[in-house]
């Protein structure tokens, strides 16, 4: 009969072990910090609903336990659990091997897409001014053009 072995916990009698500290920790932070962010809008979000209570003790205890309890969470689930633990150490180790653009290749791939983009909509303008002209002419649209372009907001 096999021994079954039985898993400890990641805390290992602390409630505050972090799972493989000193890995992953530029992840797990930038993590925390966006979980954060979160919670505090969720917080404000049960306090500005609860603004229909007289209760000043109401209004203020229940987002701080919000808060308080989401912040236990993220650190639950950032911090001890160990296959999101894994998972965010795997996710720094793949970002240090990402092959970063220098500043020169990404000022030169901006400025195409900036002159592509200036290109095609000045492309645009005189597609459309030819349409609206050349309808104008059949008499479909009984716009003058010119005159709403050019007469600088005047009738």
């Amino acid at each position: 009969m096999a021994e079954r072995v039985h898993e400890t916990p990641v805390g290992g009698g602390t409630p505050f072990k972090i799972y493989k500290s000193g890995q992953g920790q530029y992840v797990r932070w930038s993590t925390s910090a966006g979980a954060g962010l979160l919670a505090l809008a969720a917080a404000n979000f049960v306090r500005e609903r609860l603004t229909v209570v007289d209760n000043v003790w109401v209004t203020t205890l229940v987002p701080v336990l919000v808060l308080v309890a989401l912040a236990y969470l993220i650190f639950r689930f950032v911090g001890q659990h160990a296959r999101v633990g894994d998972f965010l150490i795997a996710t720094e180790g793949e970002m240090k091997k990402v092959n970063w653009s220098s500043r020169k290749e990404v000022w030169g791939a901006t400025k195409v897409v900036i002159i592509t983009v200036l290109a095609l909509s000045i492309l645009l303008f005189v597609v459309d001014l030819i349409f609206i002209l050349m309808f104008s002419g059949m008499g479909v649209l009984r716009v003058d053009i010119l005159q709403d372009l050019f007469s600088r907001g005047q009738p």
